[in-house]
């Protein structure tokens, strides 16, 4: 006579339940790991170029800006308070649904002011190769529109001629508009602060951040202070960089339903290897 097994009643499981249990616990481990631990980002623009270009995908750290941590917690993870110079994510004040990369540049009770283009930090000034301006429009030797870059620092006659405003009061520095909820509000000041800025303090709780090329990016010159507590971690690994378009200096398209995320993988499968930039994988942004 075969042997027979006895099963106890509850224990057997069929196929379907089974696999759903393994796909639950997965997608578990996946939203813990994007929720605390690291997350996927594509640059879109080329407000960070050259240190980011449009197509990197990086890999972001979300727990090194944790509030309060111990000194175990110091000790057995790079957790650390945002510094000067660090590349941030955060979400931005005036939609918090989206995701903004930028660089801090000034922190609370820093002083900031912007003359003819010059970044100043408590009375220094702020270059460095991470800093580009693009020139709108850039014109080449053949008359034609180009994407090109220059790179800093710059001669002081480059700016000449270029007056720094005078009357008129950058409006976030009034408190009622730092502390207002500016979710879903539109930018309250013009181009005018972009290349000067009167002498402001960082409030308590507040850092500003601009884009590495800064004739192209909105950032705090023109929505105001970033929130500490709008931080999602800092870039720590490029893992994969690819051109959206014909040219480097192409904005990405930025996914807004199903079909941008077909035409997205479909671009990768068909330019995969053309338009990898094989160079930039792996680098580290700094």
């Amino acid at each position: 006579m075969a042997d027979e097994t006895t099963v106890i009643p509850g224990v057997e499981k069929g196929t379907i339940r089974d696999n759903a249990e393994v796909l639950a616990f997965a997608m578990i481990i996946i939203f813990f790991f994007k929720t605390f631990v690291a997350q996927q980002f594509k640059i879109p623009t080329g407000s960070m170029r050259e240190t980011l270009m449009i197509g990197d995908h990086l890999l972001i750290n979300k727990f090194i800006f944790a509030k309060a941590p111990s000194s175990l917690e110091r000790t057995i993870a790079p957790i650390r308070p945002v510094q000067r110079g660090d590349i941030v994510t955060f979400r931005w004040p005036l939609d918090r649904d989206q995701d903004y990369v930028k660089r801090a540049v000034a922190l609370p009770g820093d002083t900031l002011e912007i003359i003819n283009k010059r970044l100043y930090v408590n009375g220094q000034l702020v270059t460095g190769l991470f800093q580009y301006h693009t020139p709108q429009p850039s014109i080449d030797a053949a008359g034609q529109q180009s994407g090109a870059v220059v790179p800093g620092p710059w001669p002081p006659e480059r700016f000449a001629g270029i007056p720094v405003p005078s009357g008129g009061t950058w409006p976030f520095v009034e408190s009622d508009t730092r502390d207002m909820n500016r979710q879903g509000m539109q930018s309250l000041i013009t181009d005018r602060f972009a290349d000067n800025l009167p002498l402001i303090t960082i409030p308590p709780g507040y850092l500003f951040a601009m884009g590495d090329n800064r004739d192209n990016s909105m950032d705090s010159r023109y929505w105001g202070f970033v929130p500490m507590d709008h931080l999602r971690g800092r870039p720590f690994l490029i893992w994969w960089s690819f051109r959206e378009g014909a040219e480097d200096y192409q904005s990405g398209r930025v996914p807004s339903g199903p079909l941008d995320v077909v035409m997205d993988m479909t671009d990768a499968v068909r330019f995969f290897f053309t338009r990898t930039r094989w160079e930039r994988t792996g680098v580290i942004p700094r």
